[in-house]
């Protein structure tokens, strides 16, 4: 617990800087721990549309998109991206972002983690989970996935 504290700091310490547009401390939710991670929502003060926050990741943030989900084709509602901080740079956390009914995102949510074969299988199964339905626009190979941990 006390790593994953400090993960977190550090976390807060630079992400919100990077990301103002995104990712606003002082309207963040209270810090939800789970053990190996602890997940932040970051309510948006005006939605954004998901190309958007999914330029603003890669772009800003320089993290790699794992995929870029459809659940229903010509539905507006539930599309989803997930990125990842690059393990390389010594960060451990990914980005995950879902449209509502209207097509906008209206809040992001951040997961930091403690180890990065947490993290890993936790993409993995992210992964997973959103290949059960729908379609992909994009998806990172799960092989590339892993090799980005060796």
């Amino acid at each position: 617990m006390i790593m994953l504290r400090r993960f977190l700091d550090e976390f807060l310490s630079f992400v919100p800087l990077q990301l103002p547009q995104l990712l606003d401390v002082d309207t963040m939710e209270e810090p939800k721990y789970y053990g190996d991670f602890v997940l932040l929502t970051f309510p948006l003060e005006d939605p954004f549309e998901l190309e958007e926050v999914m330029d603003l990741f890669e772009d800003d943030m320089e993290l790699i998109t794992l995929y870029h989900h459809v659940p229903m084709q010509g539905e507006k509602f539930g599309h989803s991206t997930c990125a990842y901080s690059n393990p390389a740079f010594g960060q451990m956390f990914k980005m995950n972002a879902r449209t509502d009914e209207t097509g906008r995102v209206r809040f992001v949510q951040a997961t930091v983690y403690d180890s990065l074969e947490f993290m890993c299988g936790d993409l993995c199964l992210d992964l997973q989970l959103h290949s059960r339905s729908g379609r992909f626009k994009y998806k990172r190979d799960k092989e590339d996935l892993l090799v980005d941990f060796m």
